[in-house]
Formats: C-alpha cells, structure tokens, sequence
C-alpha cells in the first residue's frame, strides 16, 4: 500500500518542481551583452551591448587575448591545447578568459571539437592542466 503512494507523491513532486533552466530571452539578453550569470551577478549590465560592457571589463570579448595580466597564459593555454589536440595555434580561439586566487583559466574552442577545451595556467604561462570538457568520445 505504501509503493503506490510513494509513487504517486515522486510523480506530484516532480511535476510540482520548476526548471532551472534559463528562458529564451533572458539567454538572448546574456547573449547581446556578453554577460554570463556570474559577471551579471559582479555588475555586468545585461541591458548594455557587449562593446559596452567590454569597456567596463566584463564579457568575454573584455577578458580573452586583449589584457596584458593574462596574454601570457592565453598564449600558454593555446599552444598546450594546439599541442595536445594536433592542431595549429591559429585555428584556435580563446572564448574566455578568468582570473582567480587559483590562476588563469582560459576556455578554448577547438575546430571540429563538440565542446571547448579548459585550461588553468598561472601569469608566468606554467600550464596546470588543460582538459576537454566535453565527453570521451565526441
């Protein structure tokens, strides 16, 4: 007596419970303003355009292959990256770029790849760890 009513109660429960997920226009929003949830969070104006957020620091296009603090590791990341995938540098490109107490962590995208690539190098371009960050296989 007790299964069904236990299953009953998961079934509610799940239908009860909304989706994390983001709505299409908040997305299209961290889209034109080359925010992400976390810089939104730090200041990044989602109503702005990514050239204007860019000027005040944030987005992607404010902290990839531009700010002398992290070109080092960028250039570090790149060729770990070009290296273990056997592709030139120059058919990479870097979408982000993050600064931390732990280091530099620069997301690349990979020609051909299904899922960009993830490194972790320090100011000086000692490389961490680089690693896919989609599943074995794709």
């Amino acid at each position: 007596m007790k299964t069904p009513s236990l299953v009953i109660a998961s079934i509610i429960l799940l239908t009860a419970t909304s989706a994390q997920a983001i709505d299409a226009e908040y997305r299209r929003l961290l889209e034109r303003s080359g925010c992400t949830q976390v810089t939104e969070a730090e200041g990044c104006d989602i109503h702005k355009t990514k050239a204007e957020n860019a000027k005040a620091g944030f987005g992607s296009a404010a902290n990839s292959s531009g700010s002398s603090e992290t070109q080092v590791a960028e250039r570090a990341c790149l060729t770990k990256v070009a290296t273990t995938v056997g592709k030139p540098v120059d058919t990479l490109t870097v979408t982000e770029v993050l600064t931390s107490e732990a280091g530099i962590g620069v997301t690349i995208k990979v020609p051909g790849a299904t899922a960009p690539w993830s490194c972790l190098s320090d100011a000086e371009g000692h490389v961490q760890g680089a690693m896919f960050t989609g599943r074995d296989g794709d």
